[in-house]
């Protein structure tokens, strides 16, 4: 940092510069006299706005004279001389600025350094003024400072200057929040550390005691902290009193606690010479709060708050306090501890139902620290407990029996492929071993009722295969969304597709139903056009039935060549060439692993691939991607999280397909499951793959016998592993080949540019399943007041733990709210005015049953677009006609604020008139 060092003598440099500012307003004379001890060592030359400049103690006239015939041209002179007028006579004042010495004082060079006529009497009489004063032109900036409003240099000017200037205070207003604020800088302690040597300590100290002056009740304990030079300490310390200072709702026990906690702080406050009271120590502590919450909602400042946080936690153990913060949304203790009371509620599940589980999720959910901006880490316990409690939701609903194979094979792609999705999350576990324990826990009964589901989806699949279902449509029948063989995916959906608009064929190698959900997420989420499409008869995506055995040579052979094959690269070349030109496809490419990965260096992809794309000639491009099959063999699947980025190509390919307009159709040739390591091996003969083997004895229970047209094994007929803990061979990271349903069915998801949405297709709604976003048995949600501080350290504190829940449900009523809404007479008489409606009844009564029975009834847009199972994009007009239909006179009962929908439950039953008793 530039600095003005201060000489011997009686005249600074800042004093000179004053003077040379003031000479060049007024005239052309560039020597000033000035009347001072003519110190030899005050000599120096420097420069002045790009002027030379050169201070000369002068002991005689003589020596004046001497310097003025020495001066040299454009050169400004400043004579240092304690001669007398008479001495020097008028022909050497004639060459002095002004014609006389001037005796320039500290206060004078102020006013014309800040442009001021006077002084503001705060300033002028302030304790160590001269000082003070001194020290501002010493560290006055080559440019000046700012001019003085008024004309009149106050202690906001001249200490406001100094702190923006130098200390790097953020422009606007100074109070508590801005002061918090600036000490978190890194480099606070060193910009005051810079002031109190260039500037002086009495500066340093006068302008750190103005700022926090500005803080109003926060001002002693805060100056005290600054004093101490606790700069990175302040906020965290400060967010420590506001917890130890928010007493609202805790026990004699807990006040005790905090008040014992405060009198260790006490010594922080001692020599401030005034008394700190404690409403000046919640001041400051709301500051802190609001400091941290505005960091927070920051991304780029997140980080930040979250290492403030972690400090403020450290005060609070030191301090013996910690279990202070475990009611906290925004300590990390607060997080760990409402982790613990929801592990506890996971841990007692079912017999303390879910509504338990979904009021200790609730603060976990609210929690600032829970979900971090993109780019930051998130807490590693979050995800997991996250999709435990979407289990739990799936183990509290319905249990669904399929009585048809293709409704087994809907139930797969529209519920359990989300519940593996879950299972995968929450089987990533976390360190905590008490944690732990819940997730497991919960997982284990999802491993029980997925098992009896597995079997019962072999035995359908058992009996269709023999019935030869679908034979002569290729899709099995029964109402519902299409589910195809594989082998009649291309003639009835891929090809009909390419005739209205050209498509790009993905196949991912082992793509199961969960891998697909997750990855078209990501995907449909990425802001980058892309909707999911499907037909207009249809709700939810379409399935596909992978050829048995679900082996790569079987299944993808006969999906290229749209029917029933085997063989490998060359096979599937011409099946593709073959089936493209008996479906009207002029022309068709398909590109496997190898052109994949020759792209040139710099390039994404090949230039093949891409000029393919690129080309509106060719109808059908299809590439084959291999990563997850890869990943199968070679790295661990479970713990993948599938994104464009992790499947290798997708994301150019995609682009690509954006760029020339093209239906993305994302498919599969068979899924796969997880090794778990907790499989069993079994030595058998003639196994064909790690999941299946030629019919040699008896099926085992977790085995079931296939035979028909579509086994392609020797003779029609093989035995397939269906629980998943069994394989016939060596341990993989994965398997396929078996009768599970997440190896045998096939996930078909149509992705379209926004504003290309073919004939005959519609923009699809969110393929979540309802428990996924919201709780799907809110019915028998409790409240949560008064269990805030209630912790079960084990099972036998279950009691205790949710005794006061299970005492305080939300009434059956209110959860269906929205039934006695849509039969009263307001809602009929509202209808009539909104006119046209695209928003049918019974979602407007699905949607108000959600909203009511969710935390402060609010659901996220995105939840409330699965209640209603509209698609994203129509979510604002579906929104307008909600509130058209609800908000009678203009009401605001439901209103948006930000990314959620909110219900005002009260005005909705004063406005519809209808009761607490329905």
């Amino acid at each position: 940092m530039s600095a003005q060092v201060s000489v011997a003598g009686t005249v600074s440099t800042a004093v000179v510069r004053s003077l040379i500012a003031s000479a060049r307003k007024h005239g052309e004379q560039r020597v000033i006299g000035i009347r001072a001890v003519p110190d030899p060592s005050a000599e120096r030359r420097f420069a002045d706005s790009g002027e030379a400049v050169h201070v000369l103690p002068c002991i005689s006239s003589l020596a004046v004279r001497q310097a003025l015939l020495e001066r040299a041209p454009q050169e400004w002179l400043i004579i240092l001389t304690d001669r007398p007028t008479d001495d020097l006579g008028a022909g050497i004042l004639a060459h002095f600025v002004n014609q006389r010495l001037q005796a320039p004082g500290v206060w004078d060079a102020l006013n014309e350094r800040f442009g001021a006529d006077r002084i503001d009497r705060h300033l002028a009489t302030l304790k160590k003024r001269l000082e003070v004063s001194q020290g501002l032109l010493r560290i006055t900036p080559d440019d000046g400072w700012p001019a003085a409003p008024g004309a009149v240099l106050t202690m906001d000017h001249a200490f406001g200057t100094v702190a923006r200037r130098r200390l790097k205070l953020a422009d606007g207003p100074v109070d508590a929040f801005s002061v918090l604020e600036w000490t978190t800088r890194p480099d606070t302690a060193e910009r005051v550390a810079d002031l109190r040597e260039f500037g002086g300590p009495e500066l340093a100290e006068a302008t750190l005691e103005w700022l926090t002056l500005q803080t109003g009740p926060a001002r002693l304990p805060l100056q005290r902290l600054l004093e101490l030079g606790r700069f990175a300490e302040a906020l965290p310390l400060a967010f420590a009193l506001h917890i130890l200072t928010s007493t609202v709702g805790r026990s004699a026990q807990e006040k005790a606690l905090t008040e014992l906690a405060l009198a260790r702080l006490e010594y922080l406050w001692t020599g401030s010479g005034e008394q700190v009271t404690h409403p000046m120590l919640v001041s400051l502590g709301h500051a802190a709060r609001s400091v941290i919450e505005a960091h927070l909602d920051s991304p780029a400042r997140w980080h930040e708050a979250q290492t403030a946080l972690q400090a403020a936690d450290k005060v609070l153990s030191k301090i013996q306090a910690a279990t202070v913060g475990h009611e906290s949304i925004l300590l990390p203790t607060g997080l760990s501890a409402a982790l613990q009371r929801l592990a506890s509620a996971l841990s007692a599940f079912p017999e303390t139902g879910i509504g338990a589980v979904e009021a200790f999720w609730t603060p976990v959910e609210a929690h600032r620290l829970a979900y971090p901006p993109r780019g930051s880490e998130p807490d590693p316990r979050v995800a997991p407990f996250h999709s435990a409690v979407r289990l739990a939701r799936w183990l509290d609903g319905e249990d669904a029996t399929p009585t048809t194979f293709a409704d087994a094979v809907r139930l797969q792609s529209r519920e359990h492929a989300w519940v593996d999705m879950a299972y995968n999350d929450a089987a990533a576990g976390v360190s905590d071993q008490l944690l732990a324990e819940s997730l497991a826990h919960v997982l284990k009964l999802v491993e029980q009722k997925r098992q009896g589901h597995d079997r019962s989806f072999a035995r359908l699949l058992t009996a269709s295969i023999s019935a030869d279902e679908g034979h002569t449509t290729g899709r099995l029948d029964g109402e519902g969304d299409g589910v195809w063989h594989l082998e009649r995916l291309l003639p009835s959906v891929v090809m009909p597709l390419a005739r209205k608009t050209n498509a790009l064929l993905l196949v991912l190698d082992g793509m199961s139903a969960a891998s697909a959900a997750e990855l078209s997420s990501t995907v449909l989420r990425g802001n980058e056009g892309w909707v999911e499409a499907i037909p207009v008869s249809s709700q939810r995506r379409g399935a596909a039935v992978a050829v048995l055995p679900t082996l790569t040579t079987l299944s993808r052979a006969s999906l290229f060549s749209g029917e029933l094959t085997s063989g490998g690269q060359s096979r599937e070349l011409a099946g593709l060439a073959a089936a493209a030109k008996s479906g009207g496809i002029a022309q068709s490419v398909l590109f496997h692993k190898a052109p994949l990965d020759s792209a040139r260096p710099g390039l994404s992809l090949h230039d093949d691939i891409a000029t393919a794309i690129a080309d509106s000639q060719t109808g059908l491009v299809a590439c084959v991607l291999n990563t997850i099959d890869d990943a199968l063999d070679k790295s661990d699947p479970a713990g993948t999280t599938w994104t464009p980025e992790a499947i290798r190509h997708l994301r150019p390919l995609l682009s690509h397909a954006m760029a020339a307009g093209r239906v993305v159709v994302l498919t599969s040739d068979h899924g796969h499951i997880v090794e778990r390591r907790r499989g069993e091996m079994r030595s058998v003969g003639g196994a064909s793959s790690a999941r299946s083997r030629s019919v040699e004895g008896a099926a085992s229970d977790d085995e079931i016998l296939v035979q028909g047209r579509r086994v392609m094994a020797e003779g029609g007929q093989a035995i397939l592993a269906v629980d998943e803990t069994l394989r016939y061979g060596p341990i993989k990271a994965g398997y396929h080949g078996g009768a599970s349903p997440a190896e045998v069915v096939v996930p078909v998801v149509v992705l379209a540019p926004m504003d290309k949405v073919p004939a005959g297709w519609k923009e699809a709604p969110l393929q979540e399943p309802l428990w996924w976003s919201v709780a799907a048995t809110s019915a028998m949600a409790p409240t949560q007041t008064g269990n805030a501080g209630l912790i079960a350290t084990d099972k036998g504190n279950t009691a205790s733990l949710f005794g006061e829940l299970d005492a305080q449900p939300v009434p059956e009523t209110l959860a269906r709210i929205g039934g006695g809404i849509i039969v009263s007479a307001t809602y009929k008489a509202q209808k009539n005015i909104a006119g046209r409606l695209a928003v049918a009844d019974g979602q407007v009564e699905t949607l108000l049953n959600a909203l009511a029975a969710a935390p402060a009834t609010r659901l996220t847009k995105e939840a409330s677009a699965v209640v209603l199972q509209v698609p994203p994009t129509r979510m604002g007009g579906a929104i307008a006609q909600l509130q058209k239909l609800l908000n009678v006179e203009g009401y605001g009962v439901l209103r948006v604020d930000g990314a959620q929908l909110v219900l005002d439950v009260p005005m909705l039953r004063e406005q519809f008139g209808v009761t607490d008793h329905g």
